[in-house]
């Protein structure tokens, strides 16, 4: 079992940067009091606080669930325009017929909406969870081959690639899927609270007096910094629900 499996909650990368930063202020101003720690916790000190400059030199950016939903919205209302947009170009066919190649366009736009968006855009303004459900079954209808082909037909590649994209950020933001295995970002994280699982361990082994000030004061120092980030998280998470059940009462996002 890794020792993360000691933390409660996973933090975002933003969260490790906060706790971190602020377990390095809490060593120095031990230090300043001329407080040393035990060896075996001032090395797991140490590992988190290079954890934690890891993490901050990837440079990743934290949006909330609200900023990541607006973002996502606004991608999906974009491509369904696109494809509107493409169908009523080659409209009213009946008064100036269409070319081969004109009709064979207008085609592919029927097609990818008929496949992907069948019932519209309106599912953008379900609950974050629901809206996943249906954000699902859109990326793995253009993973068909038909799908696929009138994309790459109609020069959409890269509005699509940036569809899933959105997609993967809303599953790993309501910690339905992971970051791939991969990621440099996901593996700097899953690093740091390995370190602070490490130093949650190592703070119980030596300071576990509870009759003695200086180890109550030793264990709140070292660990404060992961629980007051995690229960900053923990409410910015049931602020996001409350938004998410407000949602269907927002305005439609402008494309």
């Amino acid at each position: 079992m890794g020792k993360a499996a000691f933390l409660a909650r996973r933090l975002t990368p933003a969260g490790c940067i906060v706790a971190g930063t602020k377990l390095a202020a809490h060593r120095e101003a031990l230090k300043a009091k001329k407080i040393k720690l035990a060896p075996k916790v001032e090395t797991a000190v140490q590992s988190v606080i290079a954890r934690t400059e890891a993490v901050a030199a990837l440079g990743s950016t934290d949006a909330t669930m609200t900023e990541i939903d607006r973002g996502t919205d606004r991608c999906i209302s974009a491509f369904a325009a696109q494809l509107d947009g493409i169908e009523r170009a080659f409209d009213h066919d009946d008064i100036l017929p269409l070319g081969e190649d004109e009709a064979a366009r207008r085609a592919d736009a029927v097609l990818v909406r008929s496949e992907v968006l069948s019932s519209g855009t309106g599912f953008v303004k379900l609950v974050y969870s629901q809206q996943w459900v249906r954000m699902n079954a859109m990326i793995k209808a253009l993973d068909g081959e038909e799908v696929k082909a009138a994309v790459d037909r109609l020069g959409l590649v890269a509005e699509v690639d940036r569809l899933r994209r959105w997609a993967a950020l809303y599953g790993q933001k309501l910690g339905i899927t992971e970051a791939k295995a991969a990621d440099p970002a996901a593996k700097a994280v899953e690093a740091w609270h390995e370190a602070y699982g490490a130093l949650v361990v190592q703070a119980h082994a030596e300071y576990d007096d509870d009759k003695d000030e200086t180890h109550a004061l030793l264990r709140d120092r070292l660990l404060s910094p992961y629980e007051d980030a995690a229960e900053e998280e923990r409410r910015a998470a049931e602020r996001a629900r409350v938004a998410s059940a407000k949602k269907k009462n927002e305005p439609d996002p402008i494309a």
